[in-house]
């Protein structure tokens, strides 16, 4: 089933829609996605929404490796940023999808890691690199966020100042996130990103890539042009620590300032107190609710609220936990938000269950 949620401000035509769901478990991969692309193609449709207004496509698929082929197939001449993940949703299921619409947009391909759309009067690029030859997580997260420094030098822009949110994708994340981390850590040293400055809003999760020797991939959302303040970093320490406490650099969520709108872009939160410290270990319910109160709290630092949610994406380390996990989130999120569940481990492994989300309400500059 596709849900959809959506932004639109009266007499503005820069509309944005966002739709999310899973096929329907129990037969093979290209009937399920076959059906799941039906099934958007009609929620699109019904929204007013078509492939023109498309800027973000992602799957989440129960064995990347076999099945990414097939889903290129399926997509042959879509022109849209599509990324393809190995994290298979939690509900049996062998493919999930994510996509985002921009209404009234222009966009292009600049490569097919590469799309550049302008909105509302803003250049807006969505950006990951190729193949890696290099091996280990701290070497390819490095060649990640250089190439991402060099790509935006072409435009004018830089990591620091427009670079707006990254999501970097983990194979085994148990035992290559340390090197993840360190990589990230120099990078933002080097390039004038502190806990006393800024650090970026980030999601580092299990995945596992459509090439198998790729142990780390990066996207980034990057905007163009920003002014000073427009980005506001997001703080609750009553309720969760600065990232920098046990040694990570990652903002906890980021507000962008347009001119008719904030969005916010809150980073895989999980389950953590002001000090830092998993809270409620071993009970998934619990951590759940902690997890909402936790991303109630960064999004109303900023005149945000959980009814400006448009999107949400929860990553699970047991599948076995996903209807009390469900549960909890219809009970607690706006209704009909769309979403999806997948089973992917968080990075640190008492935390059970971790949820990344975007938000949007009017209040702009």
């Amino acid at each position: 089933m596709i849900r959809h949620s959506e932004f639109k401000l009266p007499g503005n035509p820069a509309e944005e829609h966002f739709f999310a769901g899973s096929a329907l478990p129990g037969l093979c991969f290209e009937e399920e996605a076959q059906n799941l692309l039906a099934d958007y193609s009609r929620a699109a449709t019904a929204a007013g929404c078509s492939e023109a207004s498309e800027i973000l496509l992602r799957f989440h698929l129960s064995d990347v490796t076999n099945q990414a082929p097939l889903l290129h197939r399926l997509l042959a001449g879509r022109s849209v940023f599509v990324s393809v993940l190995g994290q298979p949703p939690a509900d049996g299921s062998r493919i999930a999808l994510e996509a985002w619409h921009w209404s009234g947009c222009g966009k292009r391909m600049i490569s097919p890691g590469c799309e550049a759309v302008n909105f509302n009067g803003s250049d807006v690029f969505l950006f990951r690199t190729g193949d890696s030859a290099l091996s280990g997580s701290f070497e390819q997260t490095g060649r990640e966020f250089e190439a991402l420094k060099h790509f935006l030098a072409e435009h004018g822009s830089t990591v620091e100042a427009n670079t707006v949110r990254t999501w970097l994708y983990c194979r085994d994340v148990d035992n290559n996130y340390a090197g993840l981390v360190r990589a990230r850590n120099e990078f933002f040293a080097r390039n004038g990103m502190t806990s006393g400055t800024h650090f970026i809003a980030s999601t580092g999760i299990e995945a596992q890539h459509e090439s198998p020797s790729r142990l780390v991939a990066m996207e980034s959302l990057n905007w163009a042009g920003l002014r000073p303040g427009q980005q506001i970093y997001l703080k609750a320490e009553h309720m969760l620590s600065p990232t920098a406490l046990y040694g990570v650099s990652f903002e906890r969520g980021t507000r962008l300032l347009l001119r008719d709108r904030s969005h916010y872009y809150i980073s895989g939160t999980a389950s953590i107190d002001s000090r830092g410290q998993v809270v409620h270990p071993g009970d998934v319910r619990r951590q759940t609710v902690r997890m909402i109160e936790n991303i109630a709290a960064l999004l109303e630092s900023s005149a945000g609220s959980l009814s400006d949610l448009r999107w949400a994406t929860v990553y699970l380390r047991d599948p076995a936990d996903v209807e009390a996990v469900r549960r909890i989130l219809e009970e607690h999120l706006p209704a009909e938000l769309p979403y999806v569940i997948l089973r992917a481990p968080v990075c640190r492994p008492a935390w059970l269950v971790e949820t990344e989300c975007i938000a949007v309400n009017p209040e702009g500059l």
